[in-house]
This record gives structure tokens, sequence and C-alpha cells, in this order.
């Protein structure tokens, strides 16, 4: 297999440490009548051409962020476990969680912190976040769902309709959850975080999300 090379001197798409000057070029396509369209924006909007959610899955996610309360501007943080342990040195501790919380109040919201949604596949981390932060509010689908030691892919073969089900409303809630929050905190060793970067809303801009695992970079 060959690689192609890409226009940011990688062989693959995904993370840079800097800003490439590249990355925010204005492309034009004539066939869709788009000219002149920022690189990152002509992304988001093709996501939104190639993935819809279906209806009955997104009614069942908006009515459960309802009831939790996300009516006002709130931080999502994004938390991975599971088998991606396998590929990667996780983030075990969420100490970076909760110093990314606290800046990205000080920045985004009047240095208050605001409601917190949580979104994981190891339920277990909303008792650590309530014991390192009692006074904040952290809500989230772990509180419904019985994911409790991650997720691990080989396992679905072993799941039941209901089970695949509930594990794929959960999902769902949480990816709408984290592309409509203010401000969103997560992982850049895990696909879900690339596809959680464009659904997020056309002018969400670099200073609207933190990976704690690095110092800086940058989604292309």
């Amino acid at each position: 297999m060959s690689w192609i090379i890409s226009e940011f001197d990688k062989r693959s798409g995904g993370l840079q440490t800097y800003d490439h000057p590249m990355r925010h070029k204005e492309r034009t396509l004539d066939i869709l009548n788009m000219y002149e369209v920022d690189n990152i924006l002509l992304k988001k909007i093709f996501l939104r051409r190639f993935f819809r959610i279906h209806s009955k899955w997104r009614e069942i996610a908006c009515s459960r962020l309802a009831e939790v309360g996300l009516n006002d501007e709130y931080i999502a943080l994004s938390v991975r476990r599971g088998d991606k342990a396998l590929e990667y040195g996780l983030v075990s501790d969420l100490q970076p969680y909760i110093d990314s919380a606290e800046r990205a109040a000080l920045t985004h919201f009047g240095g208050k912190v605001p409601t917190l949604f949580v979104a994981s596949d190891d339920c277990g981390v909303m008792r650590e976040l309530r014991d390192l932060r009692p006074d904040w509010n952290f809500v989230g689908e772990c509180d419904y769902a019985t994911e409790q030691n991650g997720f691990v892919i080989a396992d679905m073969k072993n799941w039941t309709e209901e089970q695949t089900d509930a594990h794929y409303a959960k999902f769902i809630t949480e990816m709408i959850a984290m592309a409509s929050a203010k401000y969103w905190i997560g992982v850049s060793t895990t696909n879900v975080s690339f596809w959680i970067y464009f659904m997020r809303h056309l002018n969400a801009r670099d200073d609207t999300y933190k990976f704690v695992d690095t110092n800086e970079l940058f989604v292309h």
C-alpha cells in the first residue's frame, strides 16, 4: 500500500503541532456553488452533508439533554478509557480536566464554573469528578448507564439488541452534548475527538476546545 503525502506534509490527517498556513486555506467548489470557503468551515459543512442522525435518536438525545438541564451555556468533558488503553497511555488522572475547566470558566464564563456535561465510556468517572469538586454540577448519561469498566469493542458481539440500542442512544446523546457545548475538553488519542471537532457549530473557534493530554494541537 502506497501512502499519499498530504498538503500538511504528513502521511495522514489529524493533528498538527502548529497552526499550519494551509489549515485555513480558502477553497472553491464550483460544482456546489461554494466559493472561497475557509478549509475548516468547508469540512464542517461536508460532515453535515454526510452524517445526519436519524430523527428517532436525535429526539431521544435532545429530550435526555433537556432533562439534565442543559438549557444554558455549559462545558463538556470527554473522558476516554476502556480498550483505548491498548493503543495509548491514557489520561487516567482527572485533575487535568478540572484544571482545564477552571481556566475555561475564567476565559469563557465570567469566572463562574457552569454545569459540566461528562461523556465517558467509564461511568466511574462521575464519582471521581464529584469527589474532586463536590460543589460543581456534573451531569451526564452515565448517571443512567452501566458502563463502569470502559468500552471494549470486542464485547459488542455479545450484546443483545437492547444493549446495543442503549449504548448508541447514550453515545449519540453524548456526541450532541459535546458538539453543542460552549467549551469542550477532551483528549487527542480518540477518533471521537476529531468527529466532535467538526460536528461543533460552524463558528466554534480554536479557543473553545482543549485536549488535556497535550499543550496545544490543531485539528486540520
